[in-house]
């Protein structure tokens, strides 16, 4: 029923004349719209047992047996683990794996905090660079991974002639083969790819901040760092809380981009927990490699159950609130580790700025009392951070578009001007020859065609079955909606590398492995979740008078769907095709793992087998990754404003 404190009148009005009934057995028990709820669900949860949930119970089942090859071993209990306690090489792949993660997401969410208060600001030309700022974001990782090799190139990379350009150093840095250098090195490229996330999500967040309070706050005297630190920090702690487990969750599984780039090399310094459980994989020592996948699930899911808690709470509740007995003990302890660092962090800024106020009072003192003999004057100040601000976003903004000038220029670049490295920052003359040879005398062709017809697929697949599913969630009131909803989250964040075996031998007993069509069978086990969570968020923010006033003209549930909500959330609907064509368009372990035909081969896998050892044909990949590039960032060009919407709608919106 509608909330009648909530309630319009003529809401109030459709209640009044329902007619009085008592629920059956069932409806008190699984909730009076379970019936309704039934076709709603059960596309998704068919989709989620096949593709995630039957899979995660082999996975399980594997970890238990001594499993090399296809057929499973003999059951050995706990030994795996055993094993893993005691293997140096597992326990170092740990260690880089939280020292990636954490390092990346700290900075990450501090630039990005910063770059989203100084584009919330009257910048000109904010919408458009808010748009330049996302592309690092929205480009395949295997074109990600491309760019930065020819980057970190010792001979010809793009860095090393910057810096001898600026006499810094001797040059010649081997960034990617030095076991001290490989680690920055990599953490500078998912920095670079994941700071647009947090851009985007925290300045929606802060442009749904109350102006209001800064008004008023304004009015009392408080500067502007008081207002940062006592309005705009606790009025975003959701949004940061959210934007920083899920970039943990991200980056923690990471896979490809690492890969693509080094391997896990040299000599281990960069392998992640996934690249080795991928190499026991690959050495047929699934039990072993399945085992290494799992074994990070008890950390992963106390930080998904965190998360999940946050994403369904309204901002009102308490995170653990809802969580059975058990989980609520295990969780709630990090939940206040949560609660205690941010105070800690409050109070350290707090600390610092009575520091830097303690240090100007003492230089005005030195140099003389009044606002004329103040360093600039009042003005003078916001003149000054005006400049700062400006510095530092042209700063940022070259950190993330140097790349595609880079990828740009080699593209057209002739192969001796390369292979030369003369005038290197621009083509002489420029020349269309790698794009011909890429379209003419390789599978280009046949791997864009594959990518389109699996993106298609799976996108419609997805979002079909997204759209029924997240409004049974978010609209029919039935038991277990919320644990539903959290196992969702669950399910897009389960590693993938965890379902890899057990996918392979599904899809090996269906005959389908080396297919396109074993593509279209996977894909939705990470794109149907997100798209069910982005859609989940805007079903909350449509008000059910709508639906209300339907049923009273005669509509059922369903028909009340396709006619009144659909409509409403075809923006909705946009942004989460707009999500699952660029999933599908970028992934690249199960394609890499699935398909060996080059025939059958996407753009993803194309272009990395396009390496040949040493060998890097940059003109090629460049002149191709342009060519996988460009769909993309015309597609988010094109549907920027839904995209930010539904980037933002689980966070910023909340739940509830």
């Amino acid at each position: 029923s509608l909330r009648t404190e909530t309630a319009t009148p003529r809401a109030k009005a459709i209640v009044a004349a329902r007619p009085a009934r008592r629920g059956s057995w069932a409806g008190r028990t699984v909730g009076a719209d379970w019936k309704t709820a039934l076709p709603f669900m059960l596309p998704m949860v068919i989709l989620l047992f096949g593709v995630v949930g039957w899979p995660l119970l082999q996975a399980v089942f594997l970890v238990f047996t001594r499993t090399a090859g296809f057929k499973t071993g003999p059951f050995v209990g706990l030994t795996n683990f055993g094993n893993l306690i005691q293997n140096q090489e597992y326990l170092n792949s740990i260690k880089v794996t939280l020292e990636f993660a954490v390092s990346a997401v700290f900075i990450k969410f501090w630039l990005g905090l910063l770059v989203a208060l100084i584009l919330a600001t009257n910048i000109p030309g904010r919408n458009i660079l808010t748009a330049l700022v996302l592309i690092p974001w929205v480009i395949p990782e295997v074109v990600k991974a491309l760019i930065w090799r020819s980057l970190y190139d010792p001979q010809f990379g793009g860095i090393n002639l910057i810096l001898q350009r600026l006499h810094i150093g001797n040059g010649g840095l081997s960034w990617l083969g030095d076991p001290h250098l490989a680690l920055p090195a990599v953490t500078a490229v998912q920095i670079w790819g994941g700071v647009p996330f947090f851009i985007v999500v925290l300045l929606s967040g802060i442009k749904a901040l109350d102006s209001e309070q800064f008004n008023a706050a304004a009015i009392d005297g408080a500067n502007a760092f008081r207002r940062f630190l006592h309005i705009t920090l606790p009025g975003l702690r959701y949004v940061i809380i959210v934007c920083c487990l899920l970039s943990f969750i991200w980056t923690f599984n990471g896979f490809g981009l690492i890969y693509l780039l080094t391997a896990g090399g040299p000599g281990n310094a960069t392998q992640l927990y996934a690249i080795l459980a991928y190499r026991a994989i690959t050495g047929f020592l699934y039990s072993q490699g399945t085992t290494i996948a799992l074994s990070t699930a008890p950390v992963l899911a106390v930080v998904i159950a965190i998360l999940g808690r946050y994403m369904m709470s309204s901002g009102n509740e308490t995170p653990t609130g809802e969580l059975p007995g058990v989980l609520r003990a295990v969780v709630a302890p990090f939940v206040l580790l949560f609660h205690g660092l941010g105070w800690l962090l409050m109070r350290l800024i707090e600390a610092a700025e009575t520091a830097v106020l303690a240090l100007a009072t003492v230089l005005r003192h030195a140099i003389g009392h009044g606002e004329r003999s103040s360093l600039f004057g009042q003005r003078g100040n916001a003149r000054a951070m005006r400049v700062a601000s400006l510095l530092i976003l042209a700063v940022v903004l070259v950190f993330e578009l140097f790349p595609f000038y880079w990828s740009i220029i080699t593209a057209f670049k002739p192969e001796a001007q390369i292979e030369e490295a003369v005038n290197v920052f621009w083509p002489q003359p420029w020349t269309v020859e790698h794009f011909r040879y890429m379209l003419s005398q390789t599978d280009f062709p046949t791997w864009l065609k594959n990518t389109v017809a699996v993106a298609i697929v799976t996108t419609t697949i997805s979002v079909c079955a997204a759209a029924l599913g997240a409004y049974a969630l978010v609209r029919l009131r039935w038991r277990g909606a919320r644990t539903f909803s959290v196992l969702v989250l669950i399910t897009y964040l389960v590693p993938s590398i965890m379902l890899l075996i057990p996918m392979y031998k599904i899809l090996s007993d269906l005959h389908l492995n080396n297919s396109v069509t074993s593509l279209m069978v996977t894909y939705p086990s990470f794109i149907l979740p997100f798209c069910t969570w982005l859609l989940m968020g805007y079903y909350r923010s449509i008000p059910e008078e709508l639906e209300e006033a339907a049923q009273m003209d005669g509509c059922n549930r369903l028909t009340a769907f396709f006619r009144v909500v659909l409509p409403l959330v075809k923006p909705a609907l946009m942004a989460t095709a707009l999500f699952a064509i660029t999933a599908s368009w970028n992934e690249f372990l199960f394609a890499y793992a699935f398909i060996f035909s080059d025939t059958s081969k996407t753009l993803p896998v194309g272009l990395a087998q396009m390496v040949f050892g040493d060998v890097y044909p940059y003109g090629n990949m460049m002149a191709a990754s342009l060519m996988m590039t460009i769909p993309v960032v015309l597609m988010y060009t094109l549907g920027q404003r839904y995209m930010v919407e539904g980037l933002t709608a689980g966070s910023v919106k909340g739940g509830g």
